[in-house]
């Protein structure tokens, strides 16, 4: 189920942001990277993995087009990732990843196009929470059940309307200033943030918290987009474009 509205049930209000959502399970976890390590198998530090059910090294977004999905949307096929993480050296199995697509800051929506199929992204900010209504920081927050911990990402927003990928994982995006992307990526595409979710059961704020990837500050995630693409095209039409925030309450936003 897409958390996106008709276009003819929600007037649009314009002075907000528009977005939409979508919750996607978590599957599994490995020590691939199909991004960074793609075809080298178990060289990569561990991941779980969301959406996506059989994510690994040899993955490209073609066989996502087909690949079951626990994304709760008929059109997200993506794959989703990040390190584990791990409570007195024992993994933590996460609840959810919540994948959020919003207006950039300060950004004309009518200048949104929709991103391409197999465009790879990784995030560029990171922050931790315990509830939306708290401002993420820095520092991961233990949060006693039966309030989740969530860790906030954000990725960019800007395309340079060519390449997929690019050699350093970055170059082929940017993130837009003062709502304005740069003439080398002159594509604005929604800016996705995602919040992944953890219930900290038996352990404690006196619990050693840690990631696959090294210390608590390593926090990143990695995306491969896969989407049906009539279904995206209407959810940026219905709810970006219109201004209209599609029943996303649930999100916490990373300020600054």
């Amino acid at each position: 189920m897409s958390l996106g509205v008709s276009e003819s049930v929600v007037d649009p209000d314009s002075g907000r942001r528009g977005s939409f959502g979508v919750v996607c399970p978590f599957s599994h976890r490995n020590e691939d990277d199909p991004i960074v390590f793609p075809d080298e198998s178990g060289v990569s530090h561990q991941h779980d993995y969301f959406g996506a059910t059989s994510v690994s090294a040899s993955t490209r977004w073609k066989s996502l087009l087909t690949m079951p999905n626990l994304c709760k949307s008929m059109g997200d096929l993506s794959a989703y990732w990040a390190p584990t993480l791990q409570a007195n050296l024992a993994d933590v199995d996460p609840t959810e990843m919540a994948v959020y697509l919003r207006t950039p800051t300060e950004a004309d929506p009518s200048d949104i196009v929709t991103p391409p199929n197999g465009l790879q992204l990784m995030s560029v900010r990171s922050g931790w929470t315990c509830a939306r209504t708290d401002e993420p920081t820095a520092q991961m927050q233990y949060c006693p059940p039966p309030s989740t911990t969530r860790l906030i990402l954000e990725y960019p927003d800007c395309w340079d309307g060519e390449n997929l990928s690019s050699a350093d994982h970055y170059s082929h995006v940017a993130v837009s200033v003062h709502g304005k992307c740069p003439t080398t990526h002159p594509n604005m595409i929604p800016q996705m943030a995602t919040e992944i979710r953890y219930e900290l059961k038996g352990f404690s704020k006196d619990t050693t918290y840690a990631l696959s990837s090294g210390a608590l500050d390593t926090a990143h995630a990695d995306a491969i987009l896969a989407w049906d693409q009539k279904v995206l095209a209407k959810e940026i039409r219905s709810c970006i474009k219109r201004r209209v925030n599609c029943d996303l309450t649930w999100f916490t936003a990373i300020q600054g």
